[in-house]
């Protein structure tokens, strides 16, 4: 019998194991976990076989649409319909929230399951890659970090881009990593490109100006961080993925973008050059 619940704070460690044996990767999902407590504590449940933690998946509606992620079945539970059954309950949550499009990026396997819930392939996104090393760039002086006072800017533009508002979002992360987020802005004091550093990622990254690309990504570069680092770029911007390319990153994993609902794709992905995670868009 399979029960589904709201995961609570106190199921974080349970989830983080799901996620490990569901990936089959021993990196811990805690931080991405703990961000979807924050930004969306009533979007993230918990599947249990016969009471024991079996799955899980998490949404965040970002009222133009919703973005589902964080989806997996633990090995031993896998085809026994868990992941059908949570995604059934999620869409008919999102259903009650009045969300008419729900977007997801899809490992190849989990692709037949989505087709079956009537998602649509729409674009791919690429898992790139750069490993570890020692970093020789340096951030250009026309790179500023992203203060306080420049957050309502960020949001406008990235509401346009991104196509919904996820200013919950945006100042999570700016919160968690105040001097790993770099902004530039054009002659008229507009932001023409912004970026965060998160501690294994880059992203979100958002571009108005395909010539100052490279100028942040030089910067998120300088940064530190815990092992090789890691981006999420839209198969609709290809500038992006060859600046990546360049610049020593490798593309490790090819999922499908795709949508159910309206078929409008929301925003301008051709100025995202890398998104928060497959999670969060």
């Amino acid at each position: 019998m399979i029960s589904i619940h709201t995961l609570l704070e106190t199921d974080l460690e349970t989830a983080d194991s799901i996620l490990e044996s569901a990936f089959q990767r021993s990196e811990s999902w805690r931080n991405d976990l703990q961000l979807f407590c924050e930004l969306q504590p009533d979007g993230i449940f918990l599947a249990r076989q016969h009471d024991t933690p079996a799955g899980m998946v998490a949404a965040i509606n970002y009222s133009s649409f919703a973005f589902v992620g964080l989806m997996g079945v633990r090995q031993e539970f896998q085809n026994q319909g868990i992941g059908l059954t949570l995604m059934r309950h999620l869409l008919a949550w999102l259903d009650q929230q009045g969300v008419q499009q729900v977007l997801l990026d899809a490992s190849p396997m989990g692709l037949p399951l989505y087709e079956k819930l009537g998602f649509m392939v729409c674009d791919e996104v690429y898992v790139m890659q750069r490993q570890a090393r020692k970093s020789t760039f340096q951030r250009s002086t026309e790179v500023q970090f992203i203060s306080p006072k420049n957050w309502d800017l960020i949001d406008a533009t990235d509401k346009h881009v991104f196509g919904a508002d996820r200013r919950r979002l945006l100042h999570a992360l700016l919160r968690i990593y105040p001097e790993r987020a770099f902004l530039l802005l054009d002659e008229y004091n507009r932001p023409s490109g912004y970026l965060i550093g998160q501690e294994k990622r880059i992203g979100p990254w958002v571009i108005e100006d395909p010539a100052k690309a490279d100028l942040l990504l030089r910067a998120a570069l300088s940064l530190p961080f815990r092992g090789s680092v890691s981006v999420v770029v839209p198969g609709e911007n290809p500038d992006a993925l060859a600046l990546l390319q360049h610049h020593g990153f490798e593309i490790v994993r090819v999922n499908r973008h795709m949508m159910r609902g309206l078929a409008v794709s929301p925003g301008e992905r051709e100025k995202i050059y890398a998104q928060a995670s497959l999670s969060l868009g």
